[in-house]
């Protein structure tokens, strides 16, 4: 017995030892890619969802932190960082549902300082914004919701739309560790949304939601190496047929798309292809309201990308984004909200990259412009 336990002894100090030396190489191997915010923090408020990837977890309460900020957030029954609401019927004024990503729900803001509660105050509660804003959502997954919204019998829907990222949102299949829908193409200009059955990857990596993740996150550059190293493994969904990820090239920071003159053309044709699947999808949310009656309309959500601090040393600010999006509303009839000419870098936390409370209420300004405008029912 005592020959086992030391022998165990002996295997437990020669892991942590084995664990040590790794960390120690790793420090001086690898890049300290740690994000100066504790980024892991925002995790514990989402759940794994079969069809959209992830979603707000209902009823979780806790504080929210970043290195430049700290705040409490609380979800409500179902699944909004909202007040609680009946589904049925408006207690405060003429329902707008709000739809959007991080920028929506508030990412550097109280929920008293967002855009949505300060068109609440500013008109008196003439109107209630639901906020069913779930950070890192694109248009795929504003278009998978719609029955759930329209349960809410909004009046109107405004849906925040993320010039940095989200034309890119479309097409990738993986944020946050989750993987999500995505737009494939069957053919150029011919877009469809897939959804299947999601795997939850997350099953297969130590969670930042857990205590020991985000300990091991903030303090481990090995851990993280090691964990970037098991995404990577667990690779795409499987395809049923190779048009299913036709668009995957396209980056996240949509660089090809700001900078057209610099990209090859196979990448300019990618970024071309990303705008017309994005005008597909807001098309396709538009023509549902319409027939359901809901006046809709689009907030162009300045970025820090907007602004050339996503890309050092390039012109600034740059308005690529913001031109094909209003060529889209455009075209297809969609109010544009549009507040990027007031907005300023002043308006974004430094580090963090979201709006403070004063982007917020230029926003705010915007919205309650157009939502007083809307003919009387």
């Amino acid at each position: 017995m005592r020959r086992a336990l030391a022998n165990l002894a002996l295997l437990l100090a020669s892991c942590a030892v084995a664990l040590a030396l790794g960390e120690a190489i790793a420090r001086r191997a690898l890049p300290d890619d740690r994000q100066v915010e504790a980024t892991a923090n925002q995790y514990r408020f989402y759940r794994f969802d079969p069809r959209l990837g992830w979603a707000n977890a209902a009823l979780r309460h806790g504080e929210f932190r970043r290195q430049e900020f700290a705040y409490p957030v609380r979800i409500n029954a179902h699944g909004m960082r909202y007040r609680e609401v009946d589904r049925a019927r408006s207690g405060r004024g003429t329902r707008v549902a709000v739809l959007g990503d991080s920028f929506a729900w508030g990412i550097g803001a109280a929920e008293a300082e967002r855009f949505t509660e300060r068109v609440e105050r500013a008109t008196g509660g003439a109107f209630e914004l639901l906020n069913f804003g779930v950070s890192g959502y694109g248009p795929v997954q504003h278009l998978l919701v719609l029955d759930e919204v329209l349960a809410f019998r909004p009046r109107a829907v405004v849906l925040s739309f993320c010039l940095g990222n989200d034309f890119a949102d479309n097409v990738l299949w993986r944020r946050y560790g989750y993987y999500k829908p995505f737009v494939a193409e069957v053919a150029p200009g011919a877009p469809r949304v897939e959804v299947y059955p999601l795997p939850n990857v997350r099953e297969f990596i130590v969670s930042e939601t857990s205590g020991a993740g985000a300990w091991l996150d903030e303090r481990s550059r090995l851990y993280r190496a090691a964990r970037a190293a098991l995404r990577a493994k667990a690779g795409a969904p499987v395809a049923e047929d190779p048009g299913q990820r036709g668009l995957v090239g396209f980056e996240e920071n949509q660089r090809d798309l700001y900078f057209p003159e610099r990209a090859t053309p196979e990448a300019r044709a990618l970024a071309t292809r990303a705008v017309a699947v994005n005008a597909a999808i807001l098309g396709a949310i538009a023509d549902r309201l319409r027939r359901e009656g809901v006046a809709f309309a689009v907030v162009l959500a300045r970025s820090k990308c907007e602004s050339g601090a996503c890309f050092p040393g390039e012109p600034a600010p740059n308005p690529r984004a913001r031109d094909h999006l209003l060529a889209t509303l455009g075209r297809l009839g969609i109010d544009a909200i549009d507040p990027t000419g007031e907005m300023t870098l002043a308006d974004f936390w430094a580090v963090d990259g979201h709006w403070r409370p004063s982007g917020h209420d230029k926003v705010a300004a915007r919205v309650q412009a157009w939502l007083e405008r809307l003919p009387a029912r």
